[in-house]
């Protein structure tokens, strides 16, 4: 079954640096905010079982920083929550700054061949961790939608809200 994954810009200004209530409370608190700031920017479709190896693919080509990967499923503005919150969803977040940097090794890596024997060892390091295969095609559909969305944000100086919609 197929996910849609939704990048948006928001200005990190938009979130308050403090809420009230409960994890899931404030989870439901940073979705409003975000449904009436944000500008939704890509959706990607793809299975998670897909988007996970594609992600963590292009980490380790843009600097294995392992960034992209928990960023996307649970970073939060102005750590509003913490990394281990009782929430009903996913809630990705990348800061600004953040996103100036990992555009600047996004743009540098982006012609990256897969296929080339460094290419392949990294497929086969992150085959060896989990379960799901790199597919070939969700790779490169994961790293177009990042990659504008990151060149676009950082042109802007905005930050970036990735939501999972299962």
């Amino acid at each position: 079954m197929s996910s849609l994954i939704h990048l948006s810009l928001i200005d990190e200004d938009s979130y308050p640096t403090m809420l009230s209530g409960d994890d899931e409370s404030k989870y439901q608190q940073l979705l409003e905010i975000t449904e009436e700031e944000a500008i939704h920017w890509q959706s990607i479709e793809i299975n998670l079982r897909g988007f996970e190896p594609a992600l963590q693919l292009w980490d380790a080509i843009a600097g294995n920083s392992r960034l992209l990967l928990i960023a996307s499923f649970n970073f939060f503005p102005h750590k509003l929550l913490p990394p281990d919150a009782d929430i009903s969803g996913t809630f990705g977040f990348f800061p600004a700054d953040m996103v100036k940097d990992l555009y600047n090794i996004m743009q540098q890596e982006y012609s990256f061949d897969i296929n080339s024997l460094e290419g392949q060892h990294i497929i086969a390091e992150i085959e060896k961790d989990g379960v799901d295969e790199v597919n070939p095609e969700a790779y490169d559909l994961v790293r177009d939608k990042y990659f504008v969305t990151f060149r676009d944000a950082a042109e802007q100086g905005k930050s970036i809200v990735v939501l999972i919609e299962q």
